[in-house]
């Protein structure tokens, strides 16, 4: 079950990082995007049928169409839905929708400065979902088709790994931690957008199972989709460029201290990197220099710099007072672990200061404040008390144990526990670990600790109650935490369709004014003179809905019978008529 499993899930990351790379050759206008599709899919089941036979190719190849079923099937079912969040609107949807239509961007720069200068990977993958489905807004179902891939991931990795310590609930166990993983609220939160954080908390987390499921099997199959999360995660945001060799720099530690204790330490390091090592720089290099030759190599041509524009800029007036420069990572990582539950669009001015908490106290409030971009403790309201308690757990299942003879179980606990730590480490050292969705992978920091005790748990005697008491505790707050995901999820999705609701009395309208709010940070350079292209992006949605639509200059409340706001920083106005009066919202 679980090898059936790894290949379904590593068959379709393969199929995705290839349909990525045959985006980037120049055949728009000559290939329709389907094509490419089947292409992909063609490639990934000969692959298959080389490496490992007939029988594992109809499992691929199977895996590849149920997944684009799920992607179509959530498109078309949520058709009536409109997405939440500021960014899908300001440039995300423009560059989907430019890349339906076929815009290379390796050919030719955009006139948005965030579609110049960002990873498009991501987006071209939900650009052919909006091609193929003709559904402008389908790509958004991505995620959800990403969520489903790495929880079949996820399920086989506790199956294989965590669920013979515990053969009379195996899965329960393995079907509770999938799911544990997979909800990160970093990732609820975003169902339902065109965000790129959740994407890249998926794409590392399968390369992360990838590499440990690669050291206990070796497996070609999986190895390529490991390559291939490479090539997509580095190519779906650019801090990307962060986390996924530091993702690969923690396999191979773990890798080198569960290796034979027979061969030599030196020997084990370059066996790794003759064996793994080089194809992952190649990957890395591949996928930086030719798959994302925009924006990283056009980045550098044109203004000299890697990553443009400057982080510093773009966090300008973004920051709550507290976590400002030059104020150290780690401690910028504390006040984002211990924070109270809130966002700053409903009442809390973005320079706000983070409030700090006793870990384990909230309000209930707090269970339903999360959404698409929560600044402060977006993770939830009981995470720290989840993150200490995971310490906890791991440190009594040590000292338990600490007296005995090192086991090959007890020495892969040890190995998942250091995934673990460095997964923290590596978080509490990113510029801006306050910010949950920068930082998605410090989601996994506590579960691994957990499941790195189950290694133990046959060894442990006396504290063996305790143990359950402390893990009990831990497993509960992470349930909080997602919780709470699903609550501020629902809930904003819920302003979401009352905002959009007001489509229904526009459609009566003459005509529906359309004025972009002007953000007080202004990034432009030579070739991108757009920062926004909400209003465009709106009058589209609009046009599609059957209503007429200007874009106009400033905005006058006083002229209008109706008004309100959209995501992304637009006002619409219907004008008023003689003699009529104002109902603004």
């Amino acid at each position: 079950m679980s090898r059936i499993a790894n290949l379904a899930a590593s068959s379709t990351l393969i199929f995705m990082a290839i349909l990525l790379v045959l985006s980037r050759i120049p055949l728009q206008g000559f290939v329709p995007p389907i094509l490419l599709v089947i292409v992909s899919a063609l490639l990934v089941t000969i692959i298959v049928r080389v490496i490992d036979g007939p029988k594992p190719s109809i499992i691929a190849f199977s895996a590849i169409f149920g997944f684009c079923l799920i992607l179509a099937a959530w498109g078309f079912t949520t058709i009536v839905f409109y997405p939440s969040g500021h960014d899908g609107f300001a440039y995300h949807l423009t560059a989907i929708w430019d890349l339906a239509a076929g815009w290379n961007p390796i050919l030719s720069p955009h006139n948005n400065i965030w579609v110049d200068s960002y990873p498009t990977g991501y987006w071209a993958l939900e650009g052919f979902i909006v091609s193929t489905t003709g559904l402008p807004l389908s790509g958004q179902s991505l995620i959800v088709g990403l969520m489903v891939v790495l929880a079949v991931q996820a399920y086989a990795f506790f199956f294989e790994r965590v669920g013979p310590l515990l053969p009379s609930h195996q899965n329960i166990i393995s079907l509770f931690f999938a799911a544990l993983v997979v909800c990160n609220p970093a990732v609820v939160t975003q169902v339902q957008t065109h965000y790129v954080d959740a994407p890249l908390y998926l794409f590392g987390t399968s390369l992360l199972l990838l590499l440990i499921a690669d050291m206990h099997r070796k497996s070609w199959v999986s190895r390529w989709a490991a390559v291939s999360c490479i090539i997509l995660a580095i190519n779906t945001k650019t801090s990307a460029l962060y986390f996924t060799p530091l993702i690969i720099f923690g396999g191979f530690i773990v890798e080198i201290y569960l290796g034979n204790r027979e061969s030599a330490f030196i020997k084990r390091i370059f066996d790794w990197i003759r064996s793994k090592g080089i194809l992952y720089a190649v990957a890395g290099i591949f996928a930086i220099l030719i798959v994302g030759y925009r924006p990283y190599v056009t980045n550098i041509l044109d203004h000299e710099t890697l990553l443009y524009p400057n982080s510093d800029r773009i966090m300008d007036e973004n920051t709550p007072v507290n976590v400002q420069n030059p104020m150290p990572s780690p401690l910028k990582f504390l006040y984002g672990v211990f924070a109270r539950t809130e966002h700053n669009r409903y009442g809390i001015p973005t320079e706000a200061p983070i409030h700090l908490k006793i870990p384990g106290t909230f309000e209930l409030r707090e269970f339903i404040a999360p959404d698409f971009d929560t600044r402060r403790g977006g993770f939830g309201p009981l995470f720290s008390l989840a993150l200490i308690g995971s310490f906890l757990v791991y440190l009594i299942g040590r000292m338990a144990i600490a007296r005995g003879a090192s086991t090959p179980a007890t020495r892969e606990g040890d190995g998942i526990a250091i995934l673990g730590l460095i997964l923290l480490g590596i978080t509490a050292f990113f510029p801006e670990p306050w910010w949950a969705r920068y930082v998605p992978f410090l989601w996994l920091t506590p579960i691994l600790f957990v499941v790195s005790t189950l290694f133990f748990v046959p060894s442990i005697r006396k504290t063996s109650n305790f143990l359950a008491i402390v893990i009990a505790v831990t497993l509960l707050s992470l349930i909080g935490c997602v919780l709470s995901g699903a609550l501020g999820s629902a809930r904003q999705h819920i302003k979401t369709y009352e905002r959009f609701a007001s489509l229904e009395q526009m459609k009566s309208a003459p005509v529906v004014e359309l004025f972009e709010i002007q953000d007080v940070r202004v990034f432009s350079d030579f070739q991108s003179k757009s920062q926004s292209d909400a209003d465009t992006v709106y009058a589209e949605i609009l046009r599609n809905q059957g209503i007429n639509t200007v874009i106009a200059g400033e905005f006058d409340p006083e002229k209008c019978s109706n008004s309100g706001y959209f995501f992304g920083g637009v006002q619409w106005c219907i004008p008023k008529a003689e003699g009529s009066t104002s109902q603004n919202e």
